[in-house]
């Protein structure tokens, strides 16, 4: 199922509730009949098979990956959704953000069913994805709002911005005590966390008129990545520690 320059039915635009289409893509498919739901978005490449994920689907109810970057909800929260959910920043802090650009539900599931209910809820409150009661009139709001552009949802300097559907999914999984994987999704743009031999699916993220072709993206994935800058790595490791020695 996809979508492209339109939302789902009965979706709210973009400026009243930022990513809430995601919620409704889910109960779109519910709508239709189907149960495993995985949601990717359009960025995502599968560089394997992607069988595992519905295995644990199946297995859990639910599949959600831990942020390559190691990031937490206090992070990525606006202050008017902390107030609105009866949470301090310390909280939040120790809250992990939950990534949303690939998330799958058993829709027969209890676990699955109720974290799809709070996350729709919260896409529909009119402050949780928003980030702030104030209404979005414009593409600057939105941005301003994602990146704290001048304060505009915290003075904490800790707080980076706020991530909408995935500061919402960070808020329930907590709550619901949902584990996620420690592998299976990383970032092309994280150098903290490399892609492994247990990562199925890898988000791209690239800007401007030329993007990386898949093959390019595959030979830095299993050629470049594993022979050329792990070893770098390893060596630089090396040589770092035989200069410690040295001076010891």
């Amino acid at each position: 199922m996809v979508w492209k320059d339109e939302l789902p039915p009965n979706s709210p635009t973009h400026f009243e509730s930022p990513m809430a289409f995601k919620t409704y893509c889910f109960l779109e498919a519910m709508k239709l009949g189907y149960r495993y739901v995985l949601w990717i978005d359009a960025p995502c490449i599968a560089l394997r098979s992607i069988n595992p994920i519905f295995s644990i689907i199946q297995e859990k109810g639910y599949i959600m990956f831990v942020d390559p970057y190691g990031q937490s909800v206090g992070q990525w929260c606006g202050d008017d959704v902390l107030e609105h959910h009866k949470m301090s920043r310390d909280e939040a802090f120790k809250m992990p953000e939950i990534p949303t650009s690939v998330i799958g539900l058993d829709l027969h599931s209890v676990i699955g069913r109720r974290f799809l209910d709070e996350w729709h809820g919260m896409a529909l409150d009119q402050i949780t994805f928003r980030g702030t009661r104030k209404p979005i009139t414009s593409t600057d709001d939105h941005y301003a709002i994602a990146w704290n552009k001048d304060n505009c949802i915290s003075a904490d300097p800790r707080v980076g911005g706020h991530r909408h559907d995935q500061t919402a999914a960070g808020i329930i999984a907590h709550r619901l005590g949902m584990v996620a994987c420690s592998d299976g999704l990383r970032d092309v743009l994280c150098q903290k966390a490399s892609v492994g031999q247990g990562t199925m699916v890898l988000h791209h993220r690239e800007f401007g008129e030329q993007i990386k072709p898949l093959n390019a993206i595959y030979r830095e994935v299993f050629f470049t990545e594993p022979f050329v800058r792990a070893p770098r790595r390893r060596l630089r490791r090396l040589v770092q520690k035989t200069k410690e020695l040295i001076r010891r």
